[in-house]
């Protein structure tokens, strides 16, 4: 698992009161010695401290794509360390985030050479820079996110196919029939699931699971909370809710497999609320195709839990659910994700570009 670099202030030489030319000397014995010594000028004195950054500076400007190259990666973010004076410490980290499309500029960079990190999710890659003069260096080659280091297992499932889009970014990954029991040597196994940095679980996976499910849900909730990510999908809703009993509440009885299978067939605008989501989309709503009926309904979400799309969810027998949150997630050292909506057979743009956006933030 990535841990970002933090930032290291730099100490402002004015707190040190550090002000030579503020100080004024008494007319003792000592005092007119050490006067007489700093007759005419000081070698030390360099004048009014200010806060601008010693020296010339200068800004990157690129792209960033995903593993495939197919694409540009939003909400990525960029960062380096400097080390304005040369001493050999980092004085501070200059960072920025990816727009939409992938690009970014980063500036504030002392002149000379730079490692310029790049990291979304579970995933990163990192390049260097030459700078040799002021103004803005424009790379000649995309940046694409490396998922070499990224280890994925994906649950099969009979409604869903979430490693469709996985290969679409370049993505490997290791498959466990989830449509038989053979799933369990997954799930019933804490070390093979550390092997992983991100778990699947598709729509439509076996309920077999559910013998142990006491077991499995531990296993889940640990193996997030140890830094792995989970998403699951429509009805593998049970297990999210088994393994995290508070970040969604569900139509119906949640204790219950299945009593949340009420969300009626059809298309839905749907409200979106994540920023990078919101970006990618090209503004704050989203068309989302359910072309199945009886897809799972959520009601709310819990504390802590950041609700990336809602609306208004339609129930085959019963009222509609307003401000249903059809994406959500939350992270405890590693992160977990639901969706009421996946790669379904008739799945829309909006729904395949925040798919993607998932994949790359898990």
């Amino acid at each position: 698992m990535a841990i970002r670099p933090l930032s290291v202030l730099l100490l402002s030489i004015s707190a040190l009161g550090l002000g030579c030319s503020d100080y004024e000397f008494n007319s003792t014995e000592k005092g007119e010695e050490m006067g007489e010594a700093l007759e005419g000028d000081d070698p030390l004195d360099t004048g009014d401290y200010t806060d601008e950054v010693p020296g010339d500076t200068a800004s990157v400007t690129g792209r960033v794509c995903d593993p495939s190259g197919a694409g540009g990666v939003g909400g990525a973010t960029v960062w380096a360390e400097v080390d304005y004076d040369g001493d050999g410490t980092v004085d501070d980290t200059v960072s920025t985030e990816t727009d939409a499309d992938g690009y970014f500029t980063l500036t504030g960079l002392p002149l000379g050479t730079h490692t310029i990190y790049i990291e979304k999710g579970s995933f990163q890659t990192s390049f260097e820079v030459v700078l040799n003069e002021g103004g803005n260096t424009e790379l000649a080659e995309e940046e694409c996110l490396d998922a070499t280091d990224v280890e994925i297992a994906v649950v099969t499932g009979t409604y869903d196919s979430i490693q469709v889009i996985l290969d679409d970014l370049g993505l490997e990954y290791t498959l466990y029939n989830g449509t038989s029991s053979a799933y369990l040597e997954l799930l019933t196994d804490p070390d093979l699931m550390a092997e992983y940095d991100i778990i699947f679980f598709n729509c439509g996976m076996s309920d077999s699971w559910t013998t142990k499910k006491g077991e499995i849900g531990s296993n889940v909730k640990n193996y997030v909370e140890d830094g792995g990510s989970i998403y699951s999908s429509d009805w593998a809703y049970f297990l999210f809710e088994v393994s995290f009993p508070n970040a969604l509440d569900y139509y119906g009885e949640d204790t219950t497999q299945g009593s949340a299978y009420v969300g009626n067939m059809g298309e839905l605008t749907a409200d979106v609320l994540d920023p990078n989501i919101m970006a990618i989309v090209g503004g704050s709503t989203a068309e989302l195709n359910y072309d199945l009926g009886s897809w799972v309904v959520p009601e709310s979400a819990g504390t802590n839990v950041e609700v990336l799309v809602e609306g208004t969810a339609p129930i085959i027998w019963g009222s509609p659910v307003s401000g249903a949150p059809l994406a959500a997630r939350f992270e405890k050292n590693g992160t977990a994700l639901y969706t009421t909506f996946h790669n379904e057979r008739q799945i829309t743009v909006d729904m395949s570009a925040i798919l993607s956006e998932i994949i790359l933030s898990l």
